[in-house]
């Protein structure tokens, strides 16, 4: 049973996401390796779901195989883009050398953005998972993933 599951309990979140954005992840992942790959979620949330629009991978800033950093100025103008079309920032992504779960790191930097999803890409399978801070621990949240629009 995933930690976001209790036998008494529905999934706390849903991320939606389509075939595309999958394909997408799996390029980028593909294209920084042996560097995690990193980027942006936008979209819209509501009723417990977040759903994907679009993804927006920017530059690893510290080039490392087991951590990331968000380059602050691709942010912004990525941030600065979504909200012109009206989309919100919903989350991040990054790839992980191993099963796609948080490291002590994320876990301490989703605890400052409580109310992001971080998606996460196995860079070895391509298995993807996504985890948001609730009670300042890591849960996870359920990846649906829906055909293209």
């Amino acid at each position: 049973m995933s930690p976001a599951q209790t036998s008494n309990r529905e999934w706390a979140m849903i991320l939606r996401l389509t075939r595309a954005h999958i394909r997408l992840l799996v390029k980028e992942t593909r294209k920084s390796y042996p560097v995690e790959a990193c980027g942006l979620l936008f979209g819209d949330t509501s009723s417990g779901e977040a759903v994907v629009k679009r993804i927006v991978a920017v530059k690893n800033m510290l080039e490392s195989s087991t951590n990331f950093q968000v380059d602050p100025q691709e942010f912004f103008k990525a941030l600065s883009k979504a909200g012109k079309s009206g989309m919100q920032h919903i989350g991040f992504f990054h790839s992980h050398p191993a099963a796609p779960q948080p490291s002590a790191t994320d876990i301490s930097y989703m605890r400052l953005w409580p109310e992001n999803i971080w998606l996460i890409i196995s860079s070895i399978d391509y298995a993807v998972a996504a985890y948001r801070t609730e009670d300042d621990a890591p849960r996870e949240v359920a990846v649906r993933i829906d055909k293209e629009c």
